[in-house]
């Protein structure tokens, strides 16, 4: 099993136990602080089996016969999982938090200092990856001249950081506002779901009548059955933070045809960069990835992924344009644009980039089944790669598209995650929309696997996709997002205008007339009681007991109560 996909395992099933556990046991500055030390432990681990001649208490290696130590014996690799589902477990349980605990710092429910601060935070992220990238990959590939044992001293320089992170983390703690755990929430729901459940079965069993000139009344929804107020033990605000997990999970789902072409960078685009031309201006490219060799005999290692460096580099430059600029024009202007919509337009650029990628490939195979003299070899970690003599420099472009889909869904995902879910369960809810990223990962892979037979096999010769269809796999992928993107617009646009009838007092308190002039509800009462007298204008400010009762006596009438926001009984209600 590779050790790269156990790492990735770990972390991302780990996010949501790291975030039950601060949610319901340690709180979230406890549960960072032992991620820490899971972190740099793996990494001390690490660290010492990099060394030249392995302490045998960590990996009881054999010997060659030239008296060096075999590394790939059973008893090292087993230390080698050991350590990668170490750090794993480190990397999911801070990732579940740290994004949370530091937004819970601002102590403000202002969505623009919240917006900035998750994108100031993907930023720091990026920024860490290209220096992780540029600097860690490099000493560990080729610097021969900085560091004997290149992986030794990357792994050193990567322990030393957490170590001094997490001091740092430690020693500002009295600065930090820490909010105490609040216990297990998950018997709630499934009390709440229960409760509502058997009160629903109730209700089918034996149906209770309504009388035919009663005023018109809905029927709970189902969770509503376990509110106190339908015969349910639980308070209301219980039963409506259990059912925003529905709107939550709704959203994350929609998410995971975003997250099969985001992981593509790791996957199809290296597999098609593999098959173009290495060369810039005559100096060839050569790693496991890409390398540099130039005519004047000096070599130039260059890290596996170096092209995920545009999309970092474009992401470190757009998101202080986006915060700094264009966010506060647009609310000065009286344009907000909601984490949902913005969430969209990461979507559309998904797209964008998928089909990018499939044009350019398609391109590829034309040329390599049309021209002969387009035909080239490379060498690359001792595989030759058949490729078409097309410049690698034209993935560029899909990889700054990802990056823009990151610049909205990514970062709009990470906000959505953290503001609308409970704060009773804000962690466990960040650790599920990591784990749902991995599950996107995950399909991906299988996917890849259930296409192969039809438009990646090639058993001449594993790994030459010349004679195969990668595009038809990247246009599937476009398809499939925009298959998603469409059902997102759909769900979003009957959550703007879908209406539910339901039962509003004539009572009218100081908030609703509030939410009244901000545009929230768009009511206007026009009863007139025959046998009332008195002006009709004070009568529509005067307060009243009782609910206000409304006899519909057609359907047209209601659907023209609708429309013109005049049935009192109406009001917006999301369904999303």
């Amino acid at each position: 099993m590779n050790a790269v996909f156990v790492l990735a395992g770990v972390s991302y099933i780990s996010a949501l136990l790291g975030g039950y556990i601060s949610d319901a046991c340690l709180g979230r500055f406890k549960t960072m602080v032992c991620g820490f030390l899971l972190y740099i432990t793996g990494y001390v681990l690490l660290t010492l089996m990099a060394v030249d001649k392995l302490p045998r208490f960590i990996c009881p290696t054999s010997r060659d016969p030239g008296g060096a130590d075999d590394a790939n014996n059973a008893p090292c690799k087993a230390a080698v999982y050991i350590s990668v589902t170490i750090v794993g477990l480190g990397v999911g349980t801070v990732k579940s938090n740290i994004a949370p605990f530091g937004a819970e710092q601002l102590n403000t429910a202002n969505p623009q200092r919240t917006r900035s601060f998750f994108n100031w935070f993907y930023w720091c992220i990026n920024l860490g990856s290209l220096v992780g990238v540029c600097v860690i990959t490099y000493i560990q590939q080729d610097c021969p001249g900085v560091c004997v044992n290149g992986f030794f001293c990357g792994y050193l320089i990567a322990s030393v950081c957490l170590l001094v992170a997490l001091v740092v983390f430690v020693v500002v703690m009295p600065c930090y506002q820490v909010a105490q755990p609040e216990g297990s929430v998950l018997g709630n729901i499934a009390r709440i779901f229960w409760e509502a459940l058997t009160s629903q079965f109730k209700h089918w069993r034996y149906p209770q009548p309504v009388p035919s000139m009663s005023p018109l009344r809905l029927e709970p929804r189902f969770l509503d059955r376990a509110k106190i107020r339908y015969g349910g033990s639980f308070h209301e605000s219980a039963v409506d933070d259990v059912r925003s997990l529905g709107r939550l999970l709704a959203v994350f789902i929609a998410l995971i045809p975003y997250w099969l072409v985001y992981f593509q960078m790791e996957t199809s685009f290296q597999a098609q960069g593999l098959h173009m031309r290495f060369s810039v201006n005559g100096e060839e490219f050569g790693n496991n990835s890409a390398s540099l060799n130039n005519n004047l005999g000096k070599k130039f290692s260059v890290p596996a992924a170096w092209l995920t460096l545009f999309n970092q580099l474009f992401l470190i430059g757009a998101i202080p344009v986006l915060t700094t600029f264009l966010y506060p024009v647009l609310d000065r202007a009286g344009i907000r644009l909601s984490m949902l919509f913005r969430i969209g337009i990461g979507m559309v650029f998904s797209i964008l980039a998928v089909m990018v990628a499939g044009g350019l490939e398609s391109y590829r195979i034309f040329l390599w089944r049309t021209d002969n003299s387009s035909h080239i070899e490379q060498i690359v970690g001792n595989v030759t790669y058949h490729a078409v003599d097309i410049s690698i420099f034209w993935q560029v472009p899909q990889y700054v598209l990802v990056g823009a889909a990151e610049l909205f869904a990514s970062i709009a995902g990470l906000e959505f995650a953290y503001s609308a879910a409970p704060r009773t369960f804000q962690g466990m809810i960040m650790g599920l929309f990591y784990t749902l990223e991995g599950v996107g990962s995950l399909l991906g892979t299988a996917l890849l696997h259930l296409v192969s037979p039809f438009w990646l096999a090639n058993t001449t010769d594993y790994g030459n996709i010349n004679d195969n269809h990668l595009d038809f796999y990247l246009y599937f992928l476009g398809v499939l997002q925009i298959t998603t993107f469409l059902a997102y617009c759909g769900s979003l646009y009957m959550q703007r205008f879908s209406l539910r009838p339901i039962a509003m007092p004539h009572h009218r308190s100081r908030r609703h007339r509030r939410s009244q002039r901000q545009g929230l509800l768009q009511e206007e009462d026009e009863e007139a009681e025959e046998d009332q007298e008195g002006d009709e204008e004070d009568e529509d400010e005067g307060e009243g007991e009782g609910e206000v009762e409304v006899e519909v006596e057609g359907e047209g009438e209601r659907q023209e109560g609708r429309r013109s926001g005049r049935d009192s009984y109406y009001r917006y209600r999301p369904v999303l």
